[in-house]
């Protein structure tokens, strides 16, 4: 086994793929681009760009890794990576696990990314309650446009928690 592959408790074969060290510039242009582009995105959505990339990184991963390949192929500390693991937790984009008789913490990508969906919702559905009791004190246009934005993000919410029930019903149906 190389040094960027890791043996898991559930998997006992190594990473079949395991990505190249952005730290010495192996990653492809693909793989590069698109953790730098999630690093960007997640940064619009105020989580630091290293989270946002630790995310894309996780993303491309076969298998759980663990902080020190994090670090050896992502070319970051140790401890920037820690925190972003953590701000993925939270976000309940990544889940940790642990292998039986070690202390180590492997990290992946969450699959079920409807949950963050259904997370988010619950956040704009409080803000819809929030313009719609903001309503009977406003008037004239500032009225007009609390009841519209009020309108337009329950729809939102409605349209969201429909999407995702129809996306698990039809991935329950081809199971």
């Amino acid at each position: 086994m190389t040094a960027d592959e890791t043996m898991h408790e559930d998997d006992l074969t190594p990473d079949p793929e395991p990505l190249p060290s952005t730290g010495s510039g192996e990653f492809g242009a693909a793989e590069a681009s698109f953790i730098s582009e999630m690093g960007s995105l997640m940064e619009r959505w105020g989580l630091p760009q290293a989270t946002g990339r630790l995310f894309g990184y996780l993303l491309l991963r076969n298998k759980p890794v663990d902080l020190d390949t994090m670090t050896r192929e992502l070319g970051q500390a140790k401890s920037g990576l820690s925190v972003a693991a953590r701000q993925l937790e939270a976000w309940t984009l990544v889940r940790r696990s642990t292998r039986p008789g070690s202390r180590r913490i492997d990290y992946e990508a969450v699959g079920d990314l409807q949950h963050l969906l259904l997370v988010n919702n619950a956040h704009m559905r409080k803000f819809t309650e929030t313009l719609t009791s903001g309503v009977p004190v406003a008037r004239g246009e500032a009225r007009d446009r609390l009841a519209s934005l009020a309108e337009l993000f329950n729809g939102y919410v409605e349209q969201t928690e429909a999407l995702v029930a129809d996306w698990e019903a039809r991935r329950t149906a081809a199971s």
